[in-house]
């Protein structure tokens, strides 16, 4: 597989599109991120120097619905939002291992790393 640094943290590629415009990339058990390099999709603009990433969005892991309010909130601490039912538990797509997971929004590369040492 695959490795690139995210923000100072070595992290493993779990999938790249097929006109290598995002990346899937894993920065722990629990966090993951989906980077795109131009930004087609107009998520909010949050570069990260190390990846060269343009714009990214977070997903994080949950093992029930009772760890939900705590990833809410630690979420939302440092700036980040959901949009629509993105902050509602879903079934996990990109943060396997889990059952459920969290789509956040609006997180500087910064914020990234200080969940992942929470988390």
């Amino acid at each position: 597989m695959n490795k690139i640094k995210f923000s100072g943290i070595k992290c493993q590629v779990l999938q790249s599109s097929p006109h290598g415009n995002y990346l899937v990339a894993k920065l722990s058990n629990r966090i993951v991120i989906c980077g795109t390099y131009s930004n087609q999709f107009n998520w909010e603009e949050s570069p990260d120097l190390d990846s060269g990433f343009t714009s990214f969005i977070t997903y994080i892991g949950l093992r029930n619905e009772l760890e939900f309010p705590r990833f809410r909130d630690l979420a939302i601490a440092h700036n980040g939002y959901f949009d629509k039912d993105d902050g509602k538990p879903r079934k996990a797509k990109r943060v396997l291992g889990f059952s459920l997971e969290i789509k956040i929004r609006g997180l500087l590369p910064e914020s990234v790393v200080e969940l992942v040492k929470l988390g």
